[in-house]
C-alpha cells in the first residue's frame, strides 16, 4: 500500500491521530472487498496494516490471525501479529 496522504499516522510511534476521509474510505473499501472475498491474503495484510497505522492494533491483529490461519508460514503476518503483540504488551 502506498501512503500518499500527509495526514497519515506515524506508525513507528502508534499515535492515534483521527483518521482523515480519504483513510476511511481506503479502509471501507478493503472492508467491503473482504466482505465479498474473504480469503483475499492480499487485501486483509493491506488493511491490516492501515489498522495498524491508524492505531487500531487489537483490531490489526485480528485480520493478521486470519491470514496466519490460512497460510501459517505468512512472513508478513507473523510480523505483523508480533508488532501488534508487542505493543499491547502480550507475550508471543
Amino acid at each position: 500500500m502506498t501512503i500518499s496522504n500527509g495526514d497519515a499516522p506515524d506508525s513507528t510511534t502508534r499515535t492515534n491521530r483521527p483518521p482523515t476521509q480519504d483513510w476511511l474510505v481506503q479502509l471501507q473499501q478493503l472492508a467491503d472487498t473482504l466482505v465479498l472475498c474473504p480469503a483475499n491474503i492480499a487485501k486483509r495484510c493491506e488493511l491490516a496494516t492501515l489498522l495498524e497505522q491508524l492505531g487500531q492494533q487489537e483490531e490489526a491483529l485480528v485480520h493478521w490471525k486470519t491470514v496466519l490461519f490460512s497460510e501459517p508460514n505468512n512472513l508478513m503476518a507473523r510480523e505483523g501479529s508480533a508488532r501488534c503483540r508487542q505493543w499491547m504488551g502480550r507475550s508471543l
